[in-house]
């Protein structure tokens, strides 16, 4: 009985990571494409599934906390269109990238106990990482809205402003360095240092992770 319940919550594990990589991918590699196009508000809608979805795939439980703070996420990513002050958009922002932060943490936990290497721990992973450039670059958003000049980014607020943001945010986390778009203040230079500093300490805690179960592993088959 207990070796089928683990079967099935490793079934819906494995499904909503699914789901939640092609979100992730849709959002940060396609979504630019069909925002060139359709003014109505996209990004605001799969940044709202991101939320449920990974809320999903990193509560092994079903704890009111959580639900408390999909609800808060939910009403941070549409406060921004209806409240038109900063403070309440500062906020907003700000509980977006937390909340983020805390799926990451979740799933580097979920990894930690993982005994072998298989489909749902690459999967993990990989949201992992995606989720860290989502949440920081909401956090570049909304400094460049508060803060014009911090990075030389486009002065218009078109559609695609957001994914200026996002391309920036995953250049620096891979150290990959194009040099079109940087930042200009100090707050700004510091941002990006934590960027970048982030995106390669996950990748270290997570190879460390995963080597880690690759050897017990071998060591349990010898």
């Amino acid at each position: 009985m207990i070796k089928h319940l683990d079967t099935r919550q490793n079934f819906k594990q494995l499904m909503s990571n699914w789901g939640l990589l092609i979100i992730l991918c849709f959002t940060i590699f396609a979504l630019p494409l069909f925002t060139a196009f359709l003014k109505f508000r996209l990004f605001e809608i799969f940044v709202t599934l991101i939320v449920l979805i990974s809320a999903y795939a990193t509560s092994e439980e079903g704890k009111p906390k959580v639900i408390l703070q999909v609800l808060v996420a939910f009403v941070a990513i549409w406060i921004t269109r209806i409240a038109d002050l900063e403070v309440i958009n500062y906020l907003a922002s700000i509980w977006l990238v937390v909340f983020f932060m805390l799926r990451v943490l979740k799933f580097i936990r979920q990894l930690s106990r993982k005994e072998d290497v298989n489909a749902l721990v690459i999967i993990e992973a990989i949201n992992g990482y995606l989720l860290i450039g989502v949440g920081f670059g909401i956090l570049i958003n909304m400094i460049t809205n508060q803060f014009p000049g911090a990075f030389n980014f486009a002065t218009d607020a078109s559609a695609g402003h957001i994914y200026d943001s996002f391309y920036y945010t995953f250049v620096s986390m891979t150290t990959l360095g194009y040099g079109d778009l940087l930042p200009h203040t100090p707050m700004a230079k510091s941002l990006a240092l934590m960027i970048t500093l982030c995106g390669q300490f996950y990748l270290v805690i997570i190879m460390a992770l995963l080597v880690g179960r690759l050897l017990t592993g071998a060591d349990r088959k010898h």
